[in-house]
């Protein structure tokens, strides 16, 4: 069965009914593999403008102590699984440091955009 799943503005795709087999077109480039690493190929290109293959996120979902969390609709992340070493793309922005760092400025990011509507 064909399944088709728009993410970002991107056609994604599964022809054969294998979990581990979508694709899609990324700057022209032909790209495969799970859903979550094709989609994550997506949003790369999208956020940093960089093309990263599906198959170089299926090495680093591996690692021991990579970890993200959903804070507000934004996921923020942490590949080594030191306390302090927390990230999140916000608007073009590289936001480091701790997970309550981070959270407490996406709160008053949030606010003054409520504030302002």
């Amino acid at each position: 069965m064909k399944k088709r799943i728009f993410h970002r503005g991107y056609t994604i795709e599964n022809t054969t009914g294998v979990t581990n087999e979508w694709t899609s077109s990324i700057k022209g480039n032909p790209v495969s593999g799970t859903l979550t690493e094709v989609k994550k190929s997506v949003d790369w290109w999208l956020d940093m403008s960089t093309f990263i293959p599906p198959q170089k996120f299926s090495s680093q979902t591996t690692k021991s102590g990579s970890t993200s969390e959903n804070y507000r609709g934004f996921t923020i992340r942490n590949d080594t699984g030191k306390s302090n070493e927390w990230y999140l793309v916000l608007r073009g922005q590289l936001l480091k440091g701790n997970a309550t760092s981070i959270k407490q400025y996406l709160d008053k990011v949030i606010e003054k955009q409520t504030k302002a509507q």
